[in-house]
């Protein structure tokens, strides 16, 4: 497992703690993880604020479960389903879950999106957010995971519980949607 190149090189020390190195281990899986985990839980969520309480709630989940992971996975598809579960989490806990096949209006989005302190009002940024806001749930995550974080089908599969297949239309899907609305946009 030590140094694959489907695994990480810290993976071992934080799998197999001895005291200063799992914590060295941890601050580098944190290094590597936070942006991305951040990044796709804030797609799923839509909030800064949920986003980052789901991501902190992951890191605490992988610190206290880490001995479980026996690497018949890769670590990130283990800990992107650790982030997907505690996204779910946070959908549910919001009472939003049967909404999120809802399409949001745009321009609350907007607003909502121009007043979170951590987008930098971009406006390609902007259509992009707002065109993802009307895909539909699986696809809105399928698109995320592939487009964002460059995850190879067989991992988004294994993750949303769905073939490679089924991974695959959901993103080219996802892709037409954004392109076709990202051209709409323009006019």
């Amino acid at each position: 497992m030590h140094g694959t190149p489907s695994q990480p090189e810290w993976l071992e020390d934080l799998v197999h703690p001895a005291g200063l190195k799992r914590e060295q281990a941890f601050a580098a899986m944190m290094g590597a993880w936070h942006i991305p985990i951040y990044s796709f839980l804030r797609s799923m969520l839509n909030e800064h604020d949920d986003a980052a309480d789901a991501t902190q709630e992951t890191f605490v989940q992988v610190f206290r479960s880490i001995a479980t992971f026996r690497g018949e996975a890769k670590f990130s598809t283990w800990l992107y389903a650790i982030a997907r579960r505690k996204g779910l989490d946070a959908l549910r806990s919001r009472k939003q879950l049967a909404l999120r096949n809802a399409h949001p209006d745009a321009a609350d989005w907007e607003t909502r999106l121009e007043a979170d302190p951590f987008f930098d009002g971009d406006e390609a940024e902007r259509k992009l957010y707002a065109a993802l806001q009307l895909l539909p749930a699986r696809q809105r995550e399928v698109f995320t995971l592939r487009y964002f974080q460059e995850m190879p089908y067989a991992d988004i599969a294994e993750l949303t519980g769905t073939s490679e297949g089924a991974a695959k239309a959901s993103y080219f899907h996802a892709k037409n949607k954004v392109q076709a609305h990202l051209a709409s946009s323009a006019d």
